[in-house]
């Protein structure tokens, strides 16, 4: 399993985020969709369904309110970017009355999600694991950007 320390150093010193740098975007897409159509992380279990993606362990950033943690963190370390190109394999963020969210970027427009809080179950194909066509899931949702890793 590769620790969120070792993951977070290798993309520090990797070049711009692309769509050919941001490391074990490949892998994690791989795994993020080998889990699609399923329920396994609940409607509620983005954080654990993206740590699966990456093979990195949720207990670094706890069950509630990780995805808002982990943005902070993100922000604070000057890692969130705001366009609306985030490369394959990206940690896009999303915010909504009911709180934060967190998807994979796959790179061609859309977002593979574990869990949409706030959002009627079955909102792509009836499952909780799903692709979405946008970070933008609904009414009184934001976007709020990118990272291309998890936080230190």
């Amino acid at each position: 399993m590769l620790s969120a320390a070792l993951f977070a150093a290798a993309l520090l010193c990797a070049p711009a985020a692309t769509a050919e740098t941001i490391p074990g975007a490949d892998t994690a897409l791989s795994r993020a969709e080998s889990a699609l159509g399923s329920d396994i992380f609940g409607p509620y279990g983005c954080e654990a369904f993206v740590a699966y993606a990456y093979d990195v362990s949720q207990a670094t950033y706890g069950w509630d309110g990780a995805a808002e943690t982990m943005y902070q963190t993100l922000l604070r370390q000057g890692e969130i970017h705001t366009d609306m190109n985030p490369p394959r394999g990206a940690l896009v963020f999303s915010k909504s009355p009911f709180g934060a969210h967190i998807d994979i970027a796959r790179g061609d427009g859309t977002y593979v999600s574990g869990g949409v809080q706030g959002l009627r179950r079955g909102y792509g194909d009836g499952h909780n694991v799903q692709v979405l066509p946008s970070p933008h899931v609904g009414a009184g949702w934001t976007y709020r950007g990118w990272s291309a890793g998890y936080p230190e």
